[in-house]
């Protein structure tokens, strides 16, 4: 029992002066390797040679993506790594210390700079970053940053549009030859990402393009999260549309139909100066919205218009100016396309009969009143009040005749606006409903 505790104790006692002796031969070491090390110099013996540096990028957020300004910021993490042959020793010359971390200002870094930045070009790093270097001369530095790159936005499909912004990476300085950019992941990575509230990041791709220096291309392809764009703006301005053309329901006589109508136009501008708030100044493309409510105002433009010229028709008497001869044969072909069969000129004529005294004296209170309802009800068949021979019950059918030649046809300019309203009402709902389902259709 006594030589088992004596033996843990000196276990206990060396481990002790390993991890000194350790702390020790780092610091010994970090002295030789920068005895005569040289920042400014590639690290490599032939200085003929290309130094290889590969590089991955790693996004841990998007912070904001502006289609005004064409700008997307992202903070990034890029997984750089070399080999380094000045930083080479023997781990067991050093009690088996096998890698050092330091600060990166002791050595020779591939500095990489954003290649299309919004603002500033400046390198992606800063003091603070630290490497980490291997026995056998393995460099890894992980620099961050937040970057502001330029992003050309297509916002044609808004708010069902989707973005790839590209971020170009180069050690700038250095031509291919001095330094061989690798990107050995073809995807980007996303091991820290924090979600965005209004976009979702659907793919993403690398490339590399070699030429006097190489360039890495990192691709973030991104996707509009539109639910709240949907609600707020898109929604309310289906459904002006669709109760636009409902001011031809509106009575003539209740004075709302002018201030309705001119209301839902002053309210399609006011979406269209949100919509354009939104959108980049540049004209391509187009977003297929605001062709949308363009042609929305466009349709209450012309709503507003022939609502006027309604309320003038149903305002003028029949005693002054009688309807036109070509405006009866449009009303008459109106109401044959609703009523859904034809309707004769012979059932829009009122047929009265003009005899004696006593066939006029014939017309009882009934008659009478039959007659003024079918004239205000704007009726297509009315009564005929024909003459009748006293001892025989059978038509004069040649009276019949000359009364139905002559007595004009009665249609009102009241009948006529009415008839217009039911006209326009279904056609600028239909040109509603076209509009819509053409926006859907290229929006998605």
């Amino acid at each position: 029992m006594k030589h088992f505790l004596f033996l843990l104790f000196t276990v206990f006692l060396c481990s002790n002066i390993v991890d000194t002796t350790t702390m020790g031969f780092s610091k010994l070491l970090l002295q030789d390797l920068f005895q005569n090390y040289s920042k400014d110099i590639r690290p490599v013996e032939d200085q003929s040679k290309a130094v290889t540096v590969n590089m991955d990028l790693d996004v841990v957020s998007i912070n904001d993506f502006d289609e005004v300004a064409g700008t997307i910021s992202v903070v990034i993490i890029l997984y750089i790594s070399w080999t380094d042959e000045s930083l080479v020793w023997n781990s067991t010359s050093y009690g088996n210390t096998t890698e050092l971390t330091f600060t990166q200002k002791k050595i020779w870094l591939p500095k990489m700079f954003l290649c299309n930045p919004a603002d500033l070009f400046l390198p992606i790093s800063s003091k603070h970053f630290k490497v980490k270097v291997t026995s056998n001369g393995n460099v890894f530095w992980l620099p961050g940053a937040l970057l502001k790159a330029t992003c050309t936005p297509d916002v044609s499909s808004f708010p069902f549009d989707q973005q790839t912004c590209t971020l170009s990476v180069s050690p700038w300085g250095y031509s291919s030859k001095e330094v061989n950019l690798n990107i050995p992941s073809q995807t980007v990575f996303f091991t820290y990402f924090y979600k965005n509230t209004e976009w979702d990041v659907i793919g993403s791709a690398t490339t590399r393009w070699s030429g006097s220096f190489d360039i890495a291309y990192y691709y973030i392809t991104i996707k509009r999260r539109h639910m709240n764009f949907l609600v707020s703006v898109v929604i309310p301005i289906i459904m002006l549309a669709f109760v636009n053309p409902f001011v031809f329901i509106l009575p003539f006589d209740s004075g709302e139909r002018a201030s309705y109508s001119i209301t839902v136009l002053l309210a399609f501008t006011v979406y269209m100066t949100v919509v354009s708030d939104r959108m980049p100044a540049s004209s391509e493309p187009m977003s297929f919205i605001s062709y949308y409510l363009l042609s929305l105002v466009g349709i209450s433009v012309v709503i507003v218009t022939m609502n006027i010229f309604q309320m003038r028709t149903y305002s003028k008497h029949d005693t002054d100016e009688p309807v036109p001869a070509w405006l009866r044969q449009v009303y008459l072909h109106i109401q044959n396309i609703f009523r859904g069969k034809k309707v004769t000129a012979e059932e829009q004529k009122i047929k009265l009969a003009f005899t004696d005294g006593k066939a006029n004296n014939g017309l009882d209170n009934k008659g009478t009143q039959n007659l003024e309802s079918s004239k205000r009800n704007g009726d297509l068949f009315y009564a005929s009040i024909l003459p009748v021979s006293q001892g025989n019950e059978k038509v004069n059918t040649e009276t019949v005749s000359m009364v139905t030649e002559h007595q004009p046809e009665v249609v009102t300019w009241h009948m006529v606006a009415k008839t217009i309203d039911k006209m326009y009402f279904v056609l600028f709902l239909g040109l509603t409903c076209v509009a819509t389902a053409v926006y859907f259709i290229n929006a998605n």
